[in-house]
């Protein structure tokens, strides 16, 4: 047996409960039962929806870091091919095949070397902030104002 509820509503509202009653077959008990299932309902649903919205900008601002990342590896890049061409002297082609055959064995080895650290898990910021050794007058600064000599 459900438990018995009393409420008072206003007229407008108690006449479309019966309207609708009529209209559904249903008792009037079934229709306000039904209508306070669904506002229930609606409060989970915008829980729900807060938890969604929440990863999601988790989300956005995890692809800001990536594209923040990639940016500064095009700029490196960039300014390597720069460099490069801007400051490699030109080379017969007897010069040109021996610096291919160079080049291609420091690839392979460029590329192992990477694969071995993606593999490893370590990074390059990491590392470096863990050899940084800082102190706190690094970051402190003088509270005490300067005094002109009179």
């Amino acid at each position: 047996m459900k438990p018995r509820l009393i409420a008072y509503v206003p007229t407008h509202l108690h006449a479309k409960v019966v309207a609708l009653s009529k209209k559904q077959g249903m008792t009037q008990s079934s229709v306000i039962e039904d209508a306070l299932a669904v506002y229930f309902s609606v409060s989970s649903h915008h829980e729900r929806d807060a938890a969604l919205i929440k990863r999601q900008d988790e989300m956005i601002r995890q692809m800001s870091r990536i594209e923040r990342d990639q940016n500064a590896v095009m700029e490196m890049a960039d300014m390597l091919a720069w460099y490069q061409l801007a400051f490699a002297p030109p080379m017969t082609p007897e010069q040109k095949q021996a610096a291919k055959a160079r080049a291609n064995s420091g690839v392979v080895n460029f590329r192992s070397n990477v694969a071995e650290r993606l593999n490893s898990g370590r990074k390059l910021v990491g590392e470096a902030l863990a050899d940084a050794v800082f102190s706190e007058d690094d970051f402190a600064q003088d509270a005490r104002p300067s005094v002109a000599a009179e």
